[in-house]
């Protein structure tokens, strides 16, 4: 079993629930087995250097939230191998998408744009869905102007094809 798999089954044993998902779906467990309260686990291996690691994508996420009823919540799990198996060293308690601060997040290209965390982890518990969304339309407007400037530099480099 990969190590983000065996990961995911032990935080979702934690809940007292199993580990269900596929690599697209929206959540890894679901809360009390309810749908509408998916889990996302995103492991960490400490020996690694792990650049700007993909949290979700910005559209799924959108199209998630925004049914009547549905929630997301993330658990980051840092871990280490050993001779032994797998050393979870550091789990958060479970993280209401809304709660993880855009100053650790960006969004970059992939499909629709993908949601990665480019700095360690920080929180801000006082933060409400709409501020998460408003700061979420701002890194959004930062990369289609990012998108806007590659397709330019594209014309360009292709207009004497």
């Amino acid at each position: 079993m990969d190590d983000y798999r065996t990961i995911e089954v032990e935080m979702a044993r934690r809940f007292g629930v199993e580990a269900q998902s596929t690599r697209k779906s929206i959540g890894d467990f679901f809360i009390d087995n309810d749908p509408t309260k998916p889990v996302n686990v995103k492991s960490n291996n400490l020996a690694k250097k792990n650049y700007s690691p993909n949290i979700i994508s910005g559209k799924k996420l959108i199209e998630w939230v925004h049914q009547k009823g549905n929630d997301l919540y993330f658990i980051f799990a840092d871990y280490k191998k050993t001779k032994q198996g797998l050393d979870i060293v550091n789990v958060t308690d479970l993280v209401p998408f809304f709660h993880i601060s855009w100053n650790c997040l960006t969004i970059e290209a992939q499909g629709w744009g993908v949601i990665q965390m480019y700095k360690p982890l920080e929180l801000n518990t006082s933060q409400s869905k709409e501020e998460f969304f408003r700061d979420m339309k701002i890194a959004y407007e930062k990369y289609m102007n990012k998108e806007s400037k590659k397709m330019e530099q594209i014309k360009e480099m292709i207009k004497d094809f």
